[in-house]
């Protein structure tokens, strides 16, 4: 027989164990901790024991503050289970799993206060609030996506656009590419034709140039001095130069812009990737060699002063304002130096010029067209280097991943700078990042355009940049961006956040697309 005191016993299990709701119109028991979606499994009149099927137990003992079941599926309501889990319903907000551990532990981890319900705290529900919060901010990105989806469609409209431009100048460059070559095979003969007719000319008068010159120059051979420099170059000693040890030579820095780019490096090279020394010597070193000679000073201005006339660095000002200012007290002396310079004009007349060889003017006209047609020769050379370097960098335009749609097409080439308290750093699309100091010094190279390393469902959400300056003991510098969905093209931080390995967070439209940010949206359960 049921007594007064057995009931309230049992009504305060009930109460520790059962919420009672509406399910499909009628009145079940709902277990503490579980979400909805799971109540059927815990019906009193069907349950049968622990939900992985592991073992079997009566009703009467889930939530009893013991684990029964090895997955603590009996448990969802208690702490006793520390593998399992109690959902947070958070009317009004999102709901949430969390570990069965955290039931009762003191600290109000449910925004509806479910998880603490032994009394001995008290948890305020602000799911309403939060749920508020979390709507504003929703709308907030929302309106986000939708203007930065509008920006995305005009990257996309131009993107499209220098695809067509890019393959259609592609194919004109290739026309005036082979033109180029045929003009430049041209002029190759007709200098060479041209030089055979002058070394016959040179030649007659090699011997009275030996009289003049007794004793010839010792020239070094162009083999010798090549492979010299090779050498030099050669830093990793592997027997051929790449691109890394050309652009790390500011001597090649043909524009003065104080940055050697791939471009100035291949014209230096011959337009040849790795060249090994025999290439390096017949291909590379003619370009080559009038640099070295410039920055070793062999090149003299022809309005260079002399020792022997120290006045010519003397400005002009200068010297009329020291003529005026001693022309009175000087008289006397500048007559002595007039005496002086006639007596030195007298004594050049009396000495002959030795003579000259002089040409005929059908000779002259030989050497001048021989020099006249290695002016143009040159000059078709750099055109043909020119359209080679412009036909290089378009095909690698067009064959480029810019993304869906070729979104990203149209940011090739911009720069995005992030000012720190220490440093300046720059961001160049498909190109390359530094950082400068604000103290001024160098610009470290933190690295060159790699490839997109986003995940398989997001690809585009990320690059990698590679190959950076190396740190002194460690690795090459390389660099992480991570891009996110924002309303400009905009670089808004970088970090550090291992040595040599660096991250940036870049904003812009081209990612704000319906795709993402449907994924991204959390939906509340009201």
């Amino acid at each position: 027989m049921i007594t007064y005191l057995s009931l309230i016993s049992i009504s305060a299990v009930m109460v520790l164990s059962l919420e009672l709701s509406h399910v499909a119109g009628s009145q079940i028991p709902r277990v503490r901790g579980i979400p909805f979606d799971k109540n059927s499994l815990y019906n009193p009149d069907t349950f049968t024991g622990c939900l992985d099927g592991s073992k079997k137990i009566p009703f009467k003992q889930v939530n009893d503050d013991y684990c029964d079941c090895p997955d603590g599926s009996d448990e969802p309501g208690t702490s006793a289970c520390s593998n399992g889990l109690f959902h947070c319903q958070n009317h009004g907000h999102e709901s949430k799993d969390i570990s069965s551990s955290l039931v009762n532990d003191g600290v109000c981890d449910c925004c509806d206060a479910s998880d603490e319900y032994n009394g001995k705290i008290n948890c305020q529900n602000n799911c309403m609030q939060l749920g508020k919060e979390a709507h504003a901010e929703r709308e907030k990105k929302a309106a986000l996506f939708k203007e930065g989806e509008e920006l995305r469609g005009q990257m996309i409209k131009r993107g499209k656009e220098l695809e067509i431009e890019n393959n259609e100048k592609l194919a004109e460059i290739r026309v005036n590419f082979k033109e180029s070559e045929s003009i430049k095979i041209e002029k190759e003969r007709i200098k060479l034709e041209a030089e055979e007719k002058e070394s016959v000319i040179l030649e007659k008068y090699k011997k009275i140039e030996a009289e003049k010159n007794p004793v010839p120059p010792i020239e070094v051979s162009k083999e010798h001095d090549a492979e010299e420099y090779f050498r030099m170059l050669d830093t990793d000693e592997s027997g051929t130069i790449d691109l890394h040890e050309m652009t790390s030579k500011l001597i090649f820095d043909r524009d003065g812009n104080g940055i050697v780019s791939e471009e100035e490096a291949m014209y230096f090279l011959g337009n040849q990737d790795q060249p090994n020394v025999e290439e390096f010597i017949y291909k590379a070193w003619d370009n080559i060699k009038p640099i070295i000679m410039k920055e070793q000073g062999l090149f003299v201005p022809p309005a260079q002063a002399t020792p022997e006339d120290p006045a010519a660095n003397v400005p002009q000002d200068e010297m009329k304002d020291d003529e005026a200012h001693d022309n009175d007290e000087t008289h006397d002396d500048d007559d002595e130096a007039h005496e002086d310079d006639d007596d030195d004009t007298h004594e050049e007349a009396e000495k002959e010029p030795e003579p000259e060889v002089k040409y005929t003017e059908e000779e002259q006209a030989i050497i001048n067209e021989a020099e006249q047609s290695r002016i143009e020769y040159q000059k078709a050379e750099k055109d043909v280097m020119d359209l080679q370097n412009e036909l290089r960098s378009l095909e690698q335009k067009v064959e480029r991943d810019y993304g869906e749609d070729n979104v990203f097409a149209s940011m090739d080439g911009e720069c995005y700078q992030y000012t720190d308290l220490e440093y300046v750093y720059s961001l160049c699309m498909f190109g390359r990042t530094t950082q400068s100091s604000k103290m001024g010094g160098s610009e470290v190279n933190l690295g060159h355009w790699n490839s997109w390393t986003g995940p398989d469902n997001n690809k585009y959400s990320k690059m990698k940049y590679t190959n950076g300056l190396t740190c002194w003991n460690g690795p090459a510098r390389t660099v992480d961006v991570e891009l996110i969905c924002g309303k400009e093209n905009k670089l808004i931080g970088v970090g550090e956040p291992s040595r040599c390995e660096y991250s940036m967070i870049f904003t812009t439209p081209a990612l704000c697309h319906a795709s993402s940010h449907h994924d991204d949206e959390t939906r509340d359960e009201l």
